[in-house]
């Protein structure tokens, strides 16, 4: 993680190991209480955080721009056994059957729609895609996702802000090439 680089050159910021573990408890907490419409389309919609962590060893980092706002992060998921982390990833049938969904969380229902995304980065067998989220109050956010399994590590990259979705798109695909290369060493 510590070898990463921003689109500026810039290492990343490496979360600490008791604040990334802090983290996953949170989000644990918070999945046990989301309800997913369609229900097979759940690790979708949450992004692979629903995959078990137990035996998975996890490094996250993450690059900010101040003067875009935009925001580029990465999670690395080492697992012995792939086929695990495979249930954190999007297949190709998700997109078909899971492109418009919602998620219901403490009463409050978020529509989500899922587009699949051509062009990003070069690493085979990346899977990437569009989150719209329609929130309560009539505001949207969209953030763009990419991941793939290399050499038993689950990599995904998310990105949101910034001047463009091409620019999300190039950022992020980037990151997660260059993590595909470091993990493939």
């Amino acid at each position: 993680m510590a070898q990463l680089k921003d689109a500026q050159g810039k290492p990343l910021t490496v979360m600490p190991l008791a604040d990334l573990k802090k983290s996953v408890e949170q989000a644990k907490s918070l999945l046990a209480s989301i309800s997913v419409e369609p229900a097979e389309c759940a690790a979708l919609a949450l992004g692979g955080q629903a995959a078990p962590t137990e035996g998975t060893a996890v490094a996250a980092g993450v690059a900010q721009d101040a003067a875009t706002g935009a925001s580029t992060g990465v999670s690395l998921a080492f697992r012995a056994d792939a086929r695990l982390l495979e249930k954190g990833i999007a297949q190709g049938g998700d997109f078909d059957k899971c492109s418009a969904l919602s998620f219901t969380t403490n009463g409050t229902k978020v529509d989500l729609k899922l587009t699949k995304l051509a062009g990003f980065g070069s690493t085979p067998g990346t899977v990437a895609y569009r989150t719209d989220t329609s929130l309560p109050g009539g505001r949207k956010q969209s953030a763009i996702t990419g991941q793939v399994i290399q050499d038993s590590v689950l990599i995904t990259v998310s990105a949101v802000g910034g001047g463009s979705e091409a620019d999300a798109i190039s950022r992020a695909g980037k990151l997660l090439d260059q993590a595909a290369a470091l993990v493939g060493k």
